[in-house]
């Protein structure tokens, strides 16, 4: 809860809280709901739920995560099951949550809480900072919003979206942000064949890079792409030259 409270202090929106690590044989559907409805009961941010079997070894029960779409405070899901008709269950089985008013931009992006501060965002510079013109305020609007399902796999962004998510959380997206929004820009435009040329561009990248490679890969990927990767924390391991030379090649042609 601690953590919760310094990132509300930090200005940040939300929180994604994982399903409990440890004792998975003991992860009852009435311990799961206590934990997660005791985390949203306390913490100063809204709750995202974070569901990654592959690496927890819980795969959160889709109608557990329907009980928990009741709650005011959780918002949504990251399923990164990798499973498709997952998300489609998801969508279905939380159609029924109580929706809420959100501030969204014209075109229905989000707008944050440091996007709307005065000063522009805080640590966000403004456009009209770069060009020495004078900064317009953000034009926002209201909208009405149910439980959001988001995929956590950018290999099946698309087909996500079709299924009925709303988006994606995507670790691909931390070295390659520009090639991962094309695929929803596209499918936004209702242009699907244009969304699957982009979706196919970057499966390759995602199938090495984030499934094989994992955190080490993605590190190096944020820094050949310009951007802050660092060393992963022990026990991973830094990728080897010969790796980092396939990461290049793979991010060579979707670079930002």
């Amino acid at each position: 809860m601690q953590v919760a409270e310094a990132a509300a202090g930090f200005g940040y929106d939300a929180v994604l809280v994982r399903t409990p690590r440890n004792y998975a044989p003991q992860m009852s559907s009435a311990a799961v709901l206590n934990y997660f409805r005791s985390v949203a009961d306390r913490s100063p941010l809204p709750v995202l739920l974070y569901n990654i079997p592959q690496c927890n070894a819980y795969n959160l029960p889709i109608e557990v995560v329907a009980e928990l779409a009741q709650h005011a405070n959780i918002i949504g899901i990251k399923d990164s099951s990798g499973s498709v008709e997952r998300i489609r269950a998801l969508v279905e089985a939380t159609a029924g949550a109580p929706r809420r008013t959100v501030t969204v931009t014209p075109v229905f992006a989000a707008a944050t809480g440091r996007m709307l501060k005065p000063e522009a965002g805080g640590d966000l510079v403004s456009i009209g900072t770069l060009t020495g013109g004078a900064t317009a305020p953000l034009k926002t609007r209201t909208k009405e919003v149910g439980f959001q399902v988001l995929t956590g796999l950018a290999s099946s962004l698309l087909k996500s979206l079709e299924a009925g998510a709303c988006g994606g959380i995507l670790g691909l997206a931390a070295c390659v942000p520009g090639a991962c929004l094309e695929v929803y820009f596209a499918w936004k435009d209702h242009d699907l064949e244009l969304a699957q040329e982009k979706q196919e561009r970057i499966a390759a990248a995602n199938q090495r890079i984030m499934t094989e490679l994992g955190v080490s890969g993605l590190k190096y990927g944020c820094d050949f792409n310009g951007y802050y990767g660092g060393r992963a924390r022990l026990p991973l391991l830094p990728v080897t030259a010969a790796e980092k030379e396939e990461i290049e090649g793979l991010l060579a042609g979707i670079r930002n």
